[in-house]
């Protein structure tokens, strides 16, 4: 992996480009960059039964060097200057039944005729400085990647904006553990959200990162049993009307179902 920075701009389209030599933005969040030459899934979802799928790849120039987009398992490759469908280079006006591909302006454009989508991309020396992924309506299905709502790199991007202060000299190492974390397990909540609490916790709660990490993240808190509340740093050892003042010490504070403040809450045994 390179060196990865991070810039947040906040706007809304049904457009996603990605820009430059690493700037993204989702079609539903905030903005953000990422350097890397790892290769990234920008979207994947299926609407209609017809999947699709694009990823994209950096070199060290920063200029994307591949795009691969699969719809309906036809395999279309954007490298090297050329334009690859199935393995086969062809040039356009490009008009086959599912997908057309011609020339847009300076950029070239292909458009699924099965899903509302189009892809449209600026090519220079040496690779491509514009990708731009455009939705011709809204989608009800769930989407990831660089453009979904819940992504690998987004969710690093954004959460690690705010823990500069805390980690310092390891915010890097924390932030590559992140992707690697995430990685391969990007539909559960369970793996990324036990990730970013313990950060969280590391920061403490005078850091920017603990009011902001699970809106940030959308990890919901635990439930709590009763009208016990939940804390993330609370009692471990909760007061009951037979034992209103539980003795505890500095160790005993963890994350916790709390009573609501100035009462005692029976607690009863869980089944």
């Amino acid at each position: 992996l390179t060196h990865y920075i991070l810039i947040i701009i906040f706007l809304y389209s049904h457009q996603v480009p990605t820009f430059g030599s690493g700037a993204v933005q989702p079609f539903k969040d905030s903005a953000f960059y990422v350097r890397s030459n790892c290769p990234f899934t920008l979207t994947h979802f299926t609407h209609n039964r017809v999947e699709c799928d694009i990823t994209t790849r950096r070199g060290n120039s920063g200029l994307l060097v591949q795009v691969e987009i699969i719809i309906n398992k036809v395999r279309t490759v954007l490298q090297n200057g050329s334009i690859l469908v199935e393995d086969k280079s062809v040039s356009f006006p490009y008009d086959p039944t599912y997908q057309h591909i011609f020339q847009y302006g300076i950029y070239t454009k292909l458009r699924s005729t099965l899903l509302p989508l189009s892809v449209t991309w600026h090519s220079v020396a040496g690779g491509i400085d514009t990708l731009k992924v455009e939705l011709e309506q809204e989608l009800s299905t769930d989407m990831t990647g660089l453009c979904g709502k819940y992504n690998v790199t987004g969710v690093c991007e954004q959460f690690f904006s705010y823990t500069l202060g805390c980690l310092q000299s390891s915010w890097f190492h924390y932030f590559q553990l992140c992707h690697k974390n995430i990685y391969g397990y990007e539909n559960s909540k369970h793996i990324g959200c036990a990730f970013f609490k313990e950060i969280a916790l590391h920061c403490g709660k005078s850091s920017n990162v603990w009011e902001k990490w699970r809106s940030v993240t959308q990890c919901a808190q635990p439930t709590c049993p009763g009208a016990l509340l939940y804390e993330e740093e609370g009692a471990a050892f909760v007061p009951t009307c037979s034992n209103p003042n539980p003795h505890f010490s500095s160790p005993d504070i963890t994350s916790s179902c709390v009573c609501p403040e100035g009462e005692h809450c029976q607690i009863f045994p869980r089944v």
